[in-house]
């Protein structure tokens, strides 16, 4: 087996791993070629189906096909008898067969050749792989490759083929954090051939080495989280509460005090996460669970240091997780990221509050959006007892005693004096005569309407009135025309001339009333449009469009695809094309762009049109504001919800 016309280019970094699972003869044996350093790093994976007589032929065309030539082939003696490749050729490197037996070590190798020299590159590998932890584990990352690769209903299907003799070879090497995004085979062989993640182990003395410098808030936060095993980390949007909390995991896996950690987010926001833990905690593995039911079984039971999955993916799977995790799981830390997501007590909330956890970490810049209990459903998570069953908290003096202990909250205006000013500014504007025509008739038919249903009136008829004279307020339905438009026109050019980009927000994504059509009537201005119907992984790239070229001073953008997890600091004017019922919605929408890195005011334009029904739902936002301001300074309501069927009908005096 030693020696051959391929022994010179050897490479003493790279072993191969060969499995042969022996099946009927009507179905054909498998085998399984993962290529690795000797250290375990995954380099490239092969496998093939082979009927029993042409094992070793294919065996030998594994290796032909493989990324690079291994100084030294590592088999199973149970799974290979030397005299099985004797009519390979193609095997032109060593071959150790590993056997159980073997005293202290517990295994024993058995050459097909003589052993290798120290200093030839197999002696070199075989040093390298002899001083590891469990030298010959690569031996099982190729089985559950080659059990992950015939699971594929594509490879299934090939195999079926009588008489066909299958093989495939496919590089497992990436130059950055895995993509585990898709549902591509290579994506998920990636995953399960990635090195195992070892145990925590203190390493007290460990120096970390970080991407930039924290500030000295952030620095404070992150020890909040270290010292607390439940936090309500309410940091005004912007200050970076996603980097203090992947800061924290970090030095929590140096001292040797995590296991596998599970970062729950609005499905939007959970590439940025994974960007920032490659960034901040290189050390730290993670995936992404989403995709089908079957992708997301093999995600969830992927040996990672943090995974990562949306509110949505979390309660569809919540009946199965316990089944897909090891017997018995703590969470070592549990992260519930924009945790406004679980204000209310439904199946979201419960899945992610029943989760076995040692921390529990709710980020949100909006603990309160409408009422008080909204934070008893926030606190039902954060102070939890590490086991399935949540506390149970009301509104009262209770809550915010305990809400005061495990809040940890700064402002922008307190912790960044040279963060420039955010100029908040409404403007009233009076309809063109075009709305206004079909404004009138609108609300006129719509309240004839609402009196025509009597006692049966509901709160949804009136918000859906609500809606159509918000949208006419937009634009007029019938001509387009639009005194809003009209303006932002206007100030874009100024804005544009000398340099600056602007963000414009609308709740409505459609051509009538909303983002598309403000994005057609702005079509001088090469604008970019994010809306919901763009796919989440398509986001970046349009983001980095934005930021970096001079052709696109404007971005339009639905207010609910990019009020969250977006980073705009090239923008330095916000307009508001209508307005949320939420005034947290639009703060957030705002923050995209008044963040660390900011480096001019951000001026923020909010249009109101006179004597409409926008002027008389501003009035009640701002009467109805100071409300919560005594429980955090920084909540709001959501109008929608929290005003009542009479508040509604009194908007149109009925």
């Amino acid at each position: 087996m030693a020696g051959g016309s391929n022994a010179a280019c050897a490479r003493a970094d790279v072993v191969a791993w060969l499995r042969i699972v022996k099946r009927s003869s009507s179905k054909g044996d498998r085998l399984a070629l993962l290529e690795t350093s000797p250290e375990g790093k995954p380099l490239g994976f092969g496998f093939a189906r082979a009927r029993r007589a042409a094992v070793a032929r294919v065996a030998g065309a594994l290796l032909e096909a493989a990324g690079h030539t291994p100084s030294l082939v590592v088999a199973l003696a149970g799974e290979l008898a030397p005299y099985e490749l004797e009519d390979a050729p193609q095997l032109s490197v060593p071959l150790c067969l590993v056997g159980p037996e073997g005293g202290k070590s517990g295994y024993s190798l058995r050459w097909t050749g003589e052993p290798p020299e120290p200093d030839s590159p197999a002696g070199r590998a075989l040093s390298v792989l002899i001083a590891q932890h469990r030298p010959f584990e690569p031996l099982e990352r190729a089985a559950t490759g080659l059990n992950v690769a015939f699971a594929d209903a594509r490879v299934r299907q090939a195999a079926c083929i009588a008489g066909l003799d299958l093989l495939l070879s496919l590089p497992v090497e990436a130059s950055g954090p895995a993509d585990d995004a898709g549902t591509a085979l290579d994506e998920r062989l990636r995953s399960v051939l990635a090195v195992p993640r070892e145990p925590a182990v203190a390493k007290p003395d460990l120096k970390l080495k970080w991407a930039g410098e924290l500030m000295p808030f952030q620095q404070d936060g992150v020890r909040a989280l270290l010292e607390m095993d439940r936090l309500l980390l309410a940091d005004d949007m912007g200050l970076g509460k996603t980097v203090q909390t992947v800061a924290a995991l970090r030095i929590l896996a140096a001292r040797g005090e995590a296991g596998p950690s599970l970062v729950v987010a609005p499905a939007s926001l959970l590439d940025q996460w994974r960007r920032e833990l490659a960034k901040w905690a290189p050390e730290l593995s993670a995936i992404v669970v989403r995709g089908p039911a079957d992708d997301r079984t093999w995600q969830w039971q992927a040996d990672k240091d943090v995974v990562l999955s949306s509110y949505e993916t979390l309660r569809a799977d919540a009946g199965r997780l316990s089944a897909l995790r090891p017997p018995g799981e703590h969470w070592s830390s549990v992260v519930a990221d924009e945790a406004q997501r679980i204000k209310n007590r439904n199946d979201t909330s419960r899945a992610i509050k029943r989760l076995a956890r040692m921390r529990s970490w709710a980020l949100t810049g909006t603990p309160i959006e409408n009422r008080e209990d909204e934070l008893a459903s926030i606190m039902e998570f954060v102070d939890h007892d590490g086991g399935e069953r949540p506390l149970q908290y009301r509104p009262g003096p209770a809550l915010l005693r305990r809400h005061r202990e495990l809040q940890l909250r700064r402002r922008k205006g307190d912790v960044l004096a040279d963060l420039p000013p955010k100029l908040e500014s409404r403007l009233t504007l009076a309809l063109r005569p075009e709305q206004q025509r079909s404004y009138d008739r609108a609300e006129q038919e719509g309240i004839v309407y609402l009196r025509s249903l009597g006692a049966s009136v509901t709160v949804r008829h009136i918000l859906e009135l609500i809606t159509r004279l918000k949208q006419i307020c937009n634009f007029d339905p019938q001509t387009g025309v639009s005194a809003k438009m009209d303006d932002i026109e206007e100030k874009l050019r100024e804005v544009s001339s000398r340099g600056h980009k602007a963000l414009i927000f609308s709740q409505y994504a459609n051509e009538i009333s909303g983002v598309k059509a403000a994005a057609l009537r702005l079509k001088e201005f090469d604008p970019l449009v994010l809306t919901g119907e763009v796919p989440v992984e398509a986001r970046p790239r349009l983001v980095e469009r934005f930021r970096t070229s001079d052709r696109h001073r404007v971005m339009v953008v639905s207010l609910r695809a990019g009020g969250v997890g977006l980073n705009l600091q090239e923008a330095s004017y916000v307009f508001h094309l209508d307005r949320w019922w939420n005034p947290a919605v639009e703060r957030q929408a705002e923050d995209r762009a008044h963040r660390i890195g900011q480096t001019v005011k951000l001026n923020v334009v909010k249009y109101i049109c006179a004597d409409t029904i926008e002027e008389r739902i501003d009035g009640i936002l701002i009467g109805k504001q100071e409300l919560f301001d005594r429980i955090v300074d920084d909540v709001s309501l959501d109008l929608s919800k929290q005003l009542t069927r009479r508040q509604l009908l009194a908007l149109f005096g009925l």
